[in-house]
């Protein structure tokens, strides 16, 4: 009869444990994700084509590791490692394959300093798994890039929105005078005038009222 006792007693305690450690009910929290995902979709990345006059305050993209071609003059030599190859001045064309590193632009000025297995310099190629660092004012440009965070201000030129369908939104700098690219990936090419390709979550200023695209 004892273990009868004891059984009904642990059963007690076992049912009053569940009562008393019902999950509690979160109403607001499902009110609160719901809120950060209407946000989150309110900022879907965009596919679409940028053109610039020119880039007019510093910017720094990530090279991403596929191509990178660049034309234009030297303005400081060229290193690798401990290597400089002295060609300020002179005429450059650089061509690195799988690049891993950084590029700055502004304007028509940028500075390299990445890694690559292989570079080529006015056709020459090197192979080396040190640091490359150069800066050059670019004739013309070519690389695929990412950048967590543009804020372009002040410049002339045109903002398209692409689709399957075609061109579905476009705007004007001006009347508008500002862009900001989250998160933005694709590609930059410098010539006459600067394009910035790919997907990016995309804000811009009219008439000093920030919108979302």
């Amino acid at each position: 009869m004892k273990w009868k006792l004891l059984l009904f007693i642990f059963l007690v305690v076992l049912l009053a444990g569940l009562i008393y450690f019902k999950p509690i009910q979160l109403p607001a929290f499902s009110s609160i994700t719901g809120f950060f995902s209407k946000i989150l979709s309110s900022q879907k990345s965009t596919y679409f084509q940028l053109r610039l006059d020119s880039i007019k305050s510093e910017q720094t993209f990530q090279l991403l590791n596929t191509s990178f071609s660049v034309n234009g003059i030297c303005l400081t030599p060229i290193t690798i490692g401990k290597v400089s190859i002295q060609t300020t001045s002179m005429p450059c064309k650089i061509e690195m394959y799988s690049p891993n590193g950084n590029m700055k632009v502004n304007g028509k000025n940028i500075y390299v300093e990445a890694t690559s297995p292989l570079i080529k310099i006015n056709n020459i190629e090197y192979t080396s798994n040190e640091k490359i660092s150069f800066q050059i004012s670019v004739d013309s440009l070519f690389a695929n890039v990412f950048s967590q965070s543009l804020v372009i201000n002040n410049f002339k030129g045109r903002f398209e929105k692409l689709s399957d369908s075609g061109v579905s939104t476009i705007i004007n700098f001006p009347p508008c005078d500002g862009i900001e690219l989250l998160d933005f990936s694709g590609s930059i090419q410098i010539s006459n005038e600067t394009f910035l390709i790919g997907n990016a979550r995309v804000n811009y200023w009219c008439e000093n009222v920030k919108k979302n695209i």
